[in-house]
């Protein structure tokens, strides 16, 4: 009976640290051209944890024309910095979409798992833009 009460116990203060660690998700647009948006799909794991100080984005494009479901991806997963997410973001306004994003939220549980996955993820700490323009 006192081990079942244990058990009871542990599981109520796993789900409550499940519940209140949150992935929160915003999109910033980025640029706003005559013919072309581009924007980035922002995760935050809420509350911030102090191993990742990052924001990570998903960046797309798409053109005036396109259908809906026809997107460019500048880039799947991108660490940055609050500095470089603030110089990134434009007060313009422009129709974007939400796109599948199963994929990068793996991606990103993997990066705060610590694995190998952190070496694979370009960081940006100056503009997303300029830093997917330096990519090799």
């Amino acid at each position: 009976m006192l081990r079942s009460l244990f058990l009871t116990i542990a599981f109520c203060l796993h789900a409550t640290n499940a519940l209140q660690a949150q992935e929160a998700q915003e999109n910033v647009i980025l640029s706003v051209e005559r013919d072309v948006v581009r924007w980035a799909a922002v995760y935050k794991m809420q509350p911030a944890r102090e191993d990742d100080p990052y924001f990570h984005v998903r960046v797309f494009e798409h053109r005036k024309g396109w259908q809906p479901w026809k997107f460019k991806q500048l880039i799947f997963h991108m660490a940055v910095t609050p500095k470089a997410l603030e110089a990134s973001r434009i007060d313009g306004q422009a129709k974007i979409y939400n796109y599948k994003d199963v994929e990068i939220r793996a991606a990103y549980r993997r990066w705060l798992d610590g694995s190998e996955a952190r070496t694979n993820v370009p960081i940006c700490d100056t503009n997303i833009l300029n830093c997917i323009a330096r990519l090799p």
